[in-house]
């Protein structure tokens, strides 16, 4: 409106040089670097007032939530190729102390329900190859005893057997059976996957949203032995799996498409949004994956960058293993909260 009116008002020549100077106000100033800093600084207080590592009363959703980290832990090991027989056993004693000090505060939950359905897939894997844990199975007792809520209808934990045809059947099916269907593959095949599957997946994800459809997500693909070896180094979730991936993706976004300091998030948004849409398009096409984040610090960032050859100007949002999907596996159980606790309906 405003641009309408000044073009019929304003004569041509006074309107361009108008113009000339809005558009150089655009770029970053030190009025923009200061709200940045102002903005990071607002984040910052933030992070540090609520993040685990510096909460002065560790809260029950954080308690909760190192829980289900020790358990998934267990999960994953179980869900190798070649697991390896009293895997992990410094993780254990971890989560059962955390299990403890979480009773001292509260009342038996779900999160400890499957930690403990966890414990016990572990103890049955190690009694089946030699290895009979009696503290471990004490514990496990001690919590069914039912002075604690154990709850016998919970029976997710550990890892579930699955085939490659309940994958490869999963585009038929309508979206939630689809999204249900989808589990993180630590167990592939040595069938390589060709590019033709990557670039369509790739073309499927095109379809997700981006702020103002700025379309700023990034796709590096790396085959190379050699290379994927390299990268998998910086990551610190893939060992036991993820030198057997045919491809290791690395999704980016490039910062260059934002502007000013309220978009200095929106990178992680577009990127994650877009991650997922390649996850699931993967997964129609029949191939396995496992995301792996990248909470890197500063050195292995600029190493990684080196490595996989990408620009400074592109934000690493996340690392995606893919293979080929054996036709038996098992895969993490990965209980999901309920839906009540959330929804928060306002």
């Amino acid at each position: 409106m405003l641009i309408a009116v000044a073009k019929k008002y304003v004569p041509n020549s006074l309107y361009e040089f108008s113009k000339e100077i809005y558009i150089k106000a655009r770029i970053p100033s030190w009025i923009e670097k200061y709200k940045l800093i102002k903005n990071y600084s607002y984040d910052y207080k933030k992070y540090s007032s609520y993040a685990a590592p510096f909460q002065k009363n560790i809260s029950k959703e954080s308690h909760e939530a190192d829980i289900i980290f020790l358990y998934h832990k267990i999960e994953k090991g179980l869900s190798l190729k070649n697991i390896k027989v009293g895997f992990g056993k410094g993780n254990i004693t971890e989560l059962l102390l955390s299990i403890e000090s979480y009773l001292r505060k509260y009342e038996w939950s779900d999160v400890c329900q499957v930690a403990l359905n966890s414990l016990n897939a572990y103890y049955s894997f190690n009694k089946e190859n030699g290895i009979d844990d009696n503290y471990l199975l004490e514990k496990i007792r001690y919590y069914e005893s039912g002075n604690f809520g154990y709850n016998k209808d919970i029976h997710v934990g550990g890892t579930k057997e699955i085939t490659k045809s309940d994958i490869i059947n999963s585009s038929s099916m309508n979206f939630k059976e689809f999204a249900f269907s989808r589990y993180s593959i630590r167990n592939f095949d040595s069938t390589e996957l060709s590019l033709e599957l990557i670039k369509e997946a790739t073309n499927i994800a095109q379809k997700t949203p981006s702020v103002c459809n700025r379309q700023t997500t990034r796709v590096h693909v790396y085959s190379s032995e050699k290379i994927k070896l390299e990268i998998l180094k910086h990551q610190n979730g893939n060992t036991g799996f993820g030198e057997n991936a045919s491809k290791i993706i690395i999704v980016t976004n490039n910062l260059e498409c934002f502007k000013g300091a309220n978009e200095r998030n929106q990178c992680f948004i577009d990127g994650g949004m877009y991650a997922m849409s390649l996850i699931y398009a993967l997964h129609s096409l029949g191939a396995g994956t496992c995301a792996l984040n990248l909470a890197i610090g500063g050195y292995q960032d600029k190493m990684l960058r080196e490595i996989a050859k990408i620009d400074d100007s592109e934000a690493m949002i996340m690392m995606i293993a893919v293979g080929s999907i054996p036709e038996k596996l098992h895969v993490a159980a990965s209980y999901r909260r309920e839906v009540e606790s959330v929804l928060k309906i306002n």
